[in-house]
């Protein structure tokens, strides 16, 4: 069975895990921008850092049959230097064009606070304004409120929930995104969610508008969780085009909306 990776950090990975994800039949892979580990401290390591997956990540992925894209973004992790992040923002603007820039993101809330309500705001009036489709992280702490306020902003902003996936769901935070209408991402992490989890959220709200992903980084992360999780699905009684609408169709069909994606 295909998969299509929609969320996950190959920056951080080795080529060991790009072989083991083909293996499990990974074709596709989404790479939203993330916080490196430390914090950036000048613009043009923003941008060393875009061209790096534009650029090498891309070549790496096709070495293993895998198409690869990139998102990018101030992470909101980065957005509390105010000063920087606008920078950024605008400088930002010269590689959206990229033919593997597939959305602005991921963006969203990491402490809940006003600058980094600020940076989201100004990301996606970018994303608006270029037609752009967002991927949004919800915060790892006060993750309720966090997705609560985001689509607050999202709602002021005037955004289209269809070209919206809210990444990093749990089960506080699903309906409010269903209600909301945007895609839904989910992660099997450690600290998110177990593809236990995953079942049990899913055997409730169905598989209409979901996704799954690894968002595999530098910490404890495994980037063939999604192949894990399908086994899962499939041994909890779910039909394999259900299985396949959740780990292909779906990311495919909300990636696809950029006019750039070519499987």
């Amino acid at each position: 069975m295909k998969i299509f990776e929609p969320h996950i950090h190959m920056y951080s990975r080795t080529t060991d895990d790009y072989k083991k994800m083909a293996l499990c039949g990974v074709r596709c892979i989404v790479e939203p921008a993330f916080w490196l580990g430390s914090d950036k401290k000048y613009p043009e390591s923003f941008l060393d850092y875009f061209n790096h997956m534009m650029e090498f990540e891309t070549k790496r992925a096709a070495s293993f049959g895998m198409d690869y894209y990139a998102c990018l973004a101030v992470n909101p992790k980065e957005a509390n230097n105010i000063t920087l992040a606008k920078e950024v923002v605008g400088r930002m603007v010269e590689y959206l064009d990229h033919p593997k820039c597939i959305a602005i993101g991921e963006i969203g809330l990491d402490k809940n606070t006003e600058a980094e309500v600020e940076v989201l705001r100004l990301q996606l009036r970018l994303a608006k304004k270029r037609n752009m489709l967002t991927v949004v992280h919800t915060p790892h702490v006060n993750k309720k409120v966090g997705a609560k306020r985001i689509i607050e902003v999202l709602t002021e902003e005037g955004m289209n929930p269809d070209r919206v996936l809210i990444d990093h769901n749990t089960e506080e935070t699903i309906e409010m995104t269903i209600e909301y209408g945007a895609w839904a991402g989910m992660t099997l992490y450690p600290t998110k969610l177990s593809p236990e989890r995953v079942v049990s959220i899913l055997k409730t709200y169905g598989i209409q508008r979901m996704m799954i992903n690894s968002s595999a980084d530098w910490g404890d992360s495994d980037p063939i969780n999604v192949a894990q999780a399908s086994l899962e699905l499939r041994k909890a009684g779910f039909k394999e085009q259900d299985i396949e609408r959740l780990i292909w169709d779906n990311p495919t069909e909300f990636y696809r909306q950029s006019g750039k994606l070519k499987l």
